[in-house]
């Protein structure tokens, strides 16, 4: 695929998390922070390798909440 995630995530990028996903980071965490999510970016890259042929996508999704018996 030619679309793939960065090998590492650049600190504006992760700037953006911070305040999309509200994790409320101080400067102090944020070296610390990013190796986690370059991880999470590697595996998005093997997920996106994985070759699926003609499997068509889900498209069935019931959201309606059932009781647990």
């Amino acid at each position: 695929m030619s679309d793939s995630f960065p090998e590492k995530i650049s600190e504006s990028d992760l700037d953006v998390l911070n305040k999309v996903a509200r994790f409320n980071l101080n400067e102090g965490r944020k070296p610390s922070i990013a190796p986690a999510f370059d991880g999470f970016l590697q595996l998005f890259d093997l997920l996106d390798a994985v070759d699926l042929g003609e499997t068509p996508p889900t498209n069935s999704f019931d959201p309606r909440w059932r009781e647990q018996s």
